[in-house]
């Protein structure tokens, strides 16, 4: 008995672990958010987009370093923030702020397919589609130059 232990116990760990990355999906609503790309290319990762969000800004009063927020859905489609606060509650999405910016860790990085960094960092306007879940985790879903 165990011999087996250890392989149950680590394949219900993987089980949960990918089970929570697909969650944010299944119980989650959907956003999406302006961004502009900015280093496309890393020759140890592959092509990578960073992103950074100009609707996400913090508003007056909130100091710079961590914070948590949630989105909501403007009437254009994208989101911007709802509530902001230097303290976590459940829902949040954890981030930091830096000169009035909004960072969040999942949303920095966007890997694409070999070839697509350099058009996508000439399109300059993007568009992100997030799926945050309920517990405030984030999952990008798909990334695409955005018509305006």
């Amino acid at each position: 008995m165990k011999t087996w232990l250890l392989p149950i116990l680590m394949t219900v760990f993987v089980a949960i672990l990918v089970t929570s990355f697909y969650a944010a999906s299944w119980f989650g609503d959907q956003y999406m958010l302006r961004a502009e790309p900015y280093d496309p290319f890393d020759p140890f990762y592959g092509e990578y987009v960073m992103l950074q969000y100009p609707d996400l800004e913090a508003p007056s009063g909130i100091k710079d370093g961590p914070i948590y927020f949630t989105l909501k859905e403007e009437a254009d489609g994208y989101a911007v923030i709802d509530r902001m606060e230097n303290e976590p509650f459940f829902g949040a999405i954890s981030g930091t702020t830096y000169d009035n910016r909004v960072v969040a860790p999942q949303l920095e990085q966007y890997y694409v397919e070999q070839g697509l960094g350099p058009d996508l960092e000439d399109a300059v306007d993007l568009q992100v589609t997030i799926d945050v879940s309920p517990w405030g985790t984030i999952r990008p879903i798909n990334l695409e130059v955005r018509d305006e």
